[in-house]
């Protein structure tokens, strides 16, 4: 007995180190922001930036009681949304990136509730996600219905046991013709999945890696618009739906 104890001690101080290693190299291996958005990581004029516990944007000299709270990428630095964020929260908005551990959304899905209980003075709630991002966002309104107004997704769709069909959360709807991960086919497929009330918003020339400031994914396409073009289509149209709904 005590021998097999002794073997079992020594496989898992064989075994720690390893699987510390697998998650350095793991965590060290992401999009990281681009300086243009590494640039917008401070207060302006125009809204009030904090870098703690999230990356959040509020529209300065007006009553703020609309919010939007934004999922990143798969691996892709949230810092790396914070031009789009920042451009929207002008607008007269509270806009807050919250970051997940490894960066991928799938290992902290419900991140979006802390933000939503700290700022009891936002009325409306509205959540976006792009890619992975999407896809949990997509689970959080599916799972709060009644404290979610609205869904934003880039380049994303929810998975099917979260059939959003029947809701009354308003949804938006945005993908480049150019995404290399995300084609028309699988936004088509996923127009069953959402109320037909969902407005679709296909972005010419667009493609996925524009959709934040992280530089070119490997395996998407080249776009024929430029970033500044995308992003600020998919700004103009986020704000225009929060106005609406």
């Amino acid at each position: 007995m005590k021998l097999f104890i002794k073997k079992k001690w020594r496989y898992f101080l064989l075994v720690i180190p390893i699987i510390i290693i697998i998650i350095a190299v793991y965590s060290n291996d992401y999009y990281r922001a681009m300086p243009e958005a590494k640039i917008m990581l401070q207060s302006n004029d125009k809204v009030k930036y904090i870098d703690s516990p999230w990356i959040e944007y509020t529209s300065k000299n007006k009553i703020v009681t609309k919010g939007l709270i934004i999922y990143p990428g798969g691996k892709v630095e949230p810092q790396a949304y914070a031009p789009l964020a920042e451009k929207i929260a002008e607008s007269g908005f509270k806009v807050v990136i919250v970051p997940m551990p490894l960066k991928l959304a799938i290992l902290s899905p419900n991140k979006a509730e802390k933000v939503i209980e700290k700022y009891s003075e936002i009325k409306q709630w509205y959540i976006a996600g792009h890619s992975l991002g999407g896809v949990m966002a997509a689970q959080f309104a599916y799972k709060n219905q009644d404290e979610i107004n609205g869904l934003i997704l880039l380049a994303s769709y929810p998975q099917k046991s979260n059939n959003l069909s029947s809701s009354v959360v308003k949804v938006l709807s945005m993908y480049g013709t150019r995404d290399g991960f995300v084609g028309k086919d699988k936004i088509d497929e996923s127009k069953k999945l959402l109320p037909k009330s969902t407005k679709w918003i296909p972005i010419k020339g667009g493609n996925h890696s524009q959709n934040a400031w992280y530089g070119f994914q490997k395996g998407d396409n080249k776009a024929t618009i430029t970033r500044d073009e995308q992003q600020n289509i998919i700004g103009k149209s986020i704000v225009e739906f929060i106005y609406e709904n």
